[in-house]
């Protein structure tokens, strides 16, 4: 006999859901940045933008602030300090990129449970101006391009005498597994990312052994990560990638961004041009320009997929897997990588 509409289960006799992505009440963040920071409330937020990673924009009487809350990954919630240090060192410099703001306590970002386990959360300063995305200019990416080649020479002077790892270099080893099942319906895919994901790490740590300058890296600029204001002032942002890498990779991810995005090749060949003015490229670093192209893409294939269980397939609206694909495979190829 079937129980009257107006009964519904027990709530005890429902499994647990596992959260992979939960999203903090702005009202709820408002009231723990109050506590932390000195600014001048009453304090109100707002989320942004829910993506990789959360964004909020946090209001005080006078001033604004961006606050990023980290999801739960596969990495610890600690190395969110790897970026807030080296954008501590660089406001330290006087150099324009979104610096943390610190605690009453002088600490760079804090730490919040959540139902997916505990997650870390930092206050940034605002970077004035609007996303070069929204004013696409050739001399300004020029500009832009001698700007980021600025930071790199900064984080050559933070990393001092110390050796260059190379575990962020290959990164992209832990998140293939879930590429690999992001394609299960695509053989073809599945058989090729195999290949190149032991072969492209194989080739990153043989040209180790060549010229090819590594630093402390962005790890993920392209054109919607740095602003401009009306006076053509430059903030570079959204660091939370930063890591060891080779230069190069670091510039050819912003070049391949543009082609991503769809817009012309001549911002990137202006942004290296502008590089150069600061930093040339050494002879390997310009030959191995395609390997660092295909890596970029590999790279963000494979974290795509990593990501999707928290936040889906959004990034795919911009090009399809089988765009991808074929960006990848045919410079997998020649060099011989496929």
């Amino acid at each position: 006999m079937n129980a009257p509409a107006h009964i519904t289960p027990s709530s005890d006799i429902l499994p647990m859901a596992r959260i992979s992505h939960s999203v903090m009440e702005p009202a709820f963040l408002a009231s723990e940045v109050a506590k932390r920071y000195p600014i001048v409330g009453p304090v109100t937020a707002f989320l942004l933008y829910r993506g990789m990673n959360d964004v909020y924009l946090v209001q005080g009487s006078q001033e604004r602030f961006a606050l990023r809350v980290w999801r739960k990954t596969y990495r610890g919630v600690d190395e969110v300090a790897t970026e807030l240090n080296f954008l501590d060192y660089l406001r330290s410099q006087g150099f324009p990129a979104s610096a943390g703001v610190r605690t009453r306590d002088g600490a760079l970002y804090f730490k919040l449970d959540s139902p997916e386990g505990p997650r870390a959360l930092a206050l940034y300063e605002w970077a004035p101006g609007k996303k070069f995305t929204d004013q696409m200019d050739i001399p300004m990416a020029e500009k832009i391009g001698a700007q980021f080649a600025r930071m790199h020479l900064h984080g050559l002077d933070y990393q001092g005498d110390r050796p260059f790892a190379m575990d962020n270099v290959v990164r992209f080893k832990v998140t293939v597994p879930a590429l690999l099942d992001f394609v299960y319906d695509r053989p073809d895919d599945l058989r090729d990312y195999a290949i190149i994901c032991e072969r492209l790490a194989q080739r990153l740590m043989d040209i180790r052994a060549e010229n090819v300058p590594m630093g402390i890296c962005h790890c993920d600029f392209h054109s919607s990560n740095v602003h401009v204001d009306e006076t053509g002032r430059i903030t570079l942002l959204d660091f939370d990638g930063t890591g060891e890498d080779y230069l190069m990779q670091d510039v050819k991810n912003f070049v391949w961004g543009n082609l991503f995005y769809g817009f012309s090749p001549d911002y990137g060949t202006a942004f290296e041009r502008g590089y150069e003015s600061v930093r040339p490229f050494t002879d390997d670093e310009k030959r191995h320009g395609e390997l660092f192209l295909m890596t970029k893409a590999f790279r963000l294939l494979a974290g795509m997929a990593e990501s999707s269980a928290a936040v889906g397939r959004g990034t795919l609206r911009f090009r399809n897997l089988d765009w991808l694909g074929d960006y990848i495979k045919s410079r997998a190829r020649p060099l011989g990588l496929l």
